[in-house]
């Protein structure tokens, strides 16, 4: 079969390439059976990639993170309740029963909307340390989902600002603006992570924009817009308390 990470060729588990599953691959540390060129296991989280030490490290952004034991992860997972995302975001965790990360099919793009949900659903429930082990796979999850429309660099800019990496969340941000300068989610998320970097002027800039073209935007038929429709207004009211209007 063709490896769907990089269309190689190939009869084996795994593909020879870029070390993505392919049929019959199975997970090393549970056993469940990988979903072709998945990321992640779908039932623990074990990274897919092959080790390259015996410290099971996840491969994140290029950095090692140490590992949960895995008998301490399980049941925390089993005891998180299933949601959806910020503002009625991307979809809802397909397949989830009241418990755990439902099973991650589907494309690469899915897979990341999938991860964004559950690191705003744990953020939001005060569950802190559950979105802290989910929020870096979110974030490789969206940079391995690339090419990303609009929506998917709101929501990779929002994970990296929760992550602490807010000069990456504002170049997220102004992907969108260099294509669309008025987008309001573009110019939200770049307020914000300016203003969490100390540019206020930047920040006050951003948010004037934004008040000043949200009538017009809000008319639009952007599916973003619909999708963060509850969230539209309140970054409405926060502009006009930080920048007047």
């Amino acid at each position: 079969m063709k490896c769907p990470n990089c269309q190689t060729q190939s009869d084996g588990r795994y593909c020879p390439s870029c070390g993505g599953p392919l049929k019959g691959a199975t997970c090393r540390v549970c056993g469940a059976p990988h979903v072709a060129g998945a990321t992640f296991c779908t039932q623990c989280g074990e990274s897919v990639l092959p080790r390259k030490t015996s410290s099971l490290p996840w491969i994140i952004a290029g950095a090692s993170l140490v590992a949960l034991i895995v008998v301490l992860i399980l049941p925390a997972l089993r005891e998180s309740p299933a949601g959806i995302s910020m503002g009625g975001g991307a979809a809802p965790m397909a397949g989830a029963t009241g418990g755990g990360l439902a099973p991650l099919t589907g494309t690469p793009r899915e897979q990341a909307d999938r991860l964004f949900n559950r690191v705003m659903q744990e953020r939001e429930n005060g569950n802190l340390e559950q979105a802290a082990f989910f929020l870096p796979m979110a974030v490789q999850a969206y940079q391995q989902a690339g090419p990303l429309d609009a929506d998917g660099l709101y929501h990779l800019s929002i994970l990296q600002a929760a992550s602490s990496d807010l000069d990456g969340a504002l170049s997220t941000a102004k992907l969108i603006l260099d294509t669309t300068p008025d987008h309001l989610l573009g110019l939200a998320a770049a307020a914000e992570a300016a203003s969490q970097l100390g540019d206020d002027a930047a920040a006050r800039g951003y948010w004037q924009r934004y008040i000043q073209v949200y009538d017009a935007e809000k008319q639009k038929p952007i599916q973003e817009y619909l999708d963060h429709a509850r969230i539209l207004p309140d970054y409405l009211e926060t502009a006009r308390a930080l920048a007047g209007g």
